[in-house]
């Protein structure tokens, strides 16, 4: 009997210990809840040194923004100065620029092609044997007109020259479909 009385003893220490561990832990787990709740975000910490080379920068930035200023003054001042022109800034600021106008006329020219082609009837899509035909002509036009290039005296004796005025009359033929 004073065996099982030794072991039950030694399980209600160890179940006490037990116990108190998860107790503790329990303890030290609320704490640093308690802790977090505080501070959710963490402290920066800032040296002196940081702040004073941050409130150089910021100074630096000052002086730098005022000197722009004095500069631009400047500026104004001596376009009022100038004879019969006077200050044109403030007017070529307000005006578009040729690359916006530019691009507006393409626009209009794209649209005025789009409502030409809704207006036009849709051809019909070509059948295999069309297509086969159309590419057949075309590699066919190609070479004879390759070949007709290679016979040309002129490409004989100044090759480059003859393809600088192709490439010259290729060009101004696309500056003309696209003025029209």
């Amino acid at each position: 009997m004073a065996k099982t009385k030794r072991n039950v003893r030694a399980k209600a220490k160890s179940v006490v210990g037990a116990a108190k561990q998860k107790a503790q832990e329990v303890q030290a787990k609320l704490r640093q809840d308690r802790l977090l709740h505080k501070t959710l975000t963490p402290k920066k910490t800032t040296t002196k040194k940081e702040k004073s080379e941050a409130k150089h920068k910021k100074l630096l930035k000052r002086f730098a923004d005022t000197r722009k200023e004095r500069k631009e003054e400047q500026a104004r001042k001596n376009r009022e100065k100038t004879r019969v022109i006077g200050d044109l800034k403030p007017l070529r600021d307000a005006l578009p620029s040729l690359q916006d106008i530019y691009n507006l006329v393409k626009t209009r020219q794209k649209d005025a092609t789009a409502e030409q082609a809704v207006l036009t009837e849709p051809e019909a899509p070509l059948t295999a044997n069309e297509k086969i035909r159309k590419k057949r002509t075309d590699m066919v036009s190609r070479v004879k007109s390759f070949e007709k290039l290679i016979k040309d005296k002129n490409f004989k004796k100044n090759p480059r020259e003859v393809i600088a005025s192709h490439v010259r009359n290729k060009y101004q033929a696309m500056e003309e479909d696209d003025d029209e």
